[in-house]
């Protein structure tokens, strides 16, 4: 008698069945390791493999599981598009052109393969450009869209309306008060609140740390080097900029590294500044090198920095809005960082009371484990309702 396996998707197969078939789609995956869309597309790909027959399209090789797709991604078209002769005439079009670019480059390569190769869901994870990918596959041999929305309700939701045109078959959002919005706009949309996921083995407060030579405390805050971004960097440095004993250590990189180098040697000196850019793998050392961490966004569709640095033991001081109360809870302080004098004192607090807090206790509650399933459920929930409609 054959030996029977018990498939946690949640029937019995046989050894011989065929397991269903997910492909992710991300195609700065593998070449831009600081992006949340493109580290959550390589996580989760990871783990579905438990379950599932998974491929990820990205644009580099990152592990047996992914098909580099031939495009261009959005990180190796951004130099190009800010050349001084194309700038100007690029920008007119479009405000972000390198994304543009890795939308257009990869649609027919993606969409080539997923019509050679067909899947039981489409799983695209770059935004617009992999959901106009997924819909025109599914016009042609109906392959179910499953789609999470990173962007949120930033800017009012305008990303999230304009994605709801593509009309995907189920809808993945990080909070209750996303899905809300999206059955305002779409009474019929099918929706799942799933949060993000941390990896909480290899984010823990045990390992390796790095020596930045600063003075201590040392308060981190990981995000793009882009001046007037939503991130509000110089928020965190003028407020680390009041308190005397402690340092600023930036983690990241963009196109505006030098101004912020220059305005931390002039708020904080060289001794209490310093800006670091590692490979993903090595974020739980630069989380385990400091004290606090802080990230006084203006939005945060989600905030994938602030769950790994509770993983990682740290408190976290973070602006006071209905997305970072979920996420953050009692992990640390919220405040109004836009008061300087407020926010300042509120990483004082945390720098004073942090053995009181128990970020790593608040972090468990992203575990990617859990993440995981309720994603395979999810995918298992759109395969059906797939089956029923077509």
């Amino acid at each position: 008698m054959s030996q029977q396996i018990v498939d946690t998707n949640n029937a019995a197969t046989t050894p011989h069945e065929r397991r269903h078939r997910v492909v992710l789609v991300h195609p700065s995956a593998g070449i831009n390791w600081s992006g949340g869309s493109e580290i959550f597309a390589i996580e989760l790909t990871k783990r579905l493999s438990a379950y599932f027959d998974v491929e990820l399209l990205s644009g580099s090789d990152c592990g047996s599981f992914c098909h580099p797709t031939g495009g261009i991604s959005r990180v190796q078209a951004y130099s190009a598009v800010r050349h001084p002769l194309i700038a100007s005439l690029v920008h007119r079009f479009a405000t972000h052109p390198e994304i543009v670019i890795e939308h257009l480059t990869n649609f027919l390569p993606c969409a080539f393969h997923l019509l050679r190769r067909r899947a039981d869901v489409i799983f695209p994870c770059n935004d617009y450009g992999g959901l106009g990918m997924a819909a025109f596959v599914r016009a042609l041999i109906g392959t179910p869209i499953l789609f999470t929305e990173h962007v949120g309700l930033m800017g009012d939701g305008r990303s999230l309306k304009r994605n709801l045109r593509f009309q995907p078959d189920r809808l993945v959002v990080f909070s209750q008060a996303m899905a809300d919005f999206v059955h305002s706009q779409k009474p019929k949309q099918v929706v799942n609140v799933i949060p993000n996921g941390v990896d909480l083995d290899q984010f823990t407060p045990l390992g390796g740390a790095i020596d930045f030579n600063l003075v201590k405390p040392i308060i981190l805050c990981v995000a793009s080097l882009k001046r007037n971004s939503h991130k509000r960097i110089e928020l965190a440095m003028q407020a680390v900029a009041r308190l005397p004993h402690a340092s600023l250590l930036l983690c990241g990189d963009g196109c505006d590294r030098s101004y912020f180098q220059s305005l931390g040697d002039k708020l904080l000196s060289t001794q209490r500044f310093a800006i670091c850019t590692f490979p993903y793998e090595r974020m739980p050392e630069i989380y385990r090198s400091a004290d606090v961490f802080t990230l006084p966004s203006i939005d945060e569709p989600f905030g994938l920095a602030y769950i790994e640095a509770m993983a990682s033991g740290l408190p976290v001081v973070a602006t006071d809005d209905e997305m970072r109360r979920y996420i953050v809870a009692d992990g640390g302080i919220l405040c109004d960082v836009t008061n300087l004098d407020i926010y300042a004192a509120a990483l004082a607090k945390v720098l004073d009371s942090k053995t009181e807090i128990q970020p790593r206790l608040n972090a468990m509650r992203f575990s990617w484990d859990a993440v995981t399933l309720s994603y395979r459920d999810a995918i298992l929930e759109t395969i059906a309702q797939s089956k029923q409609t077509y």
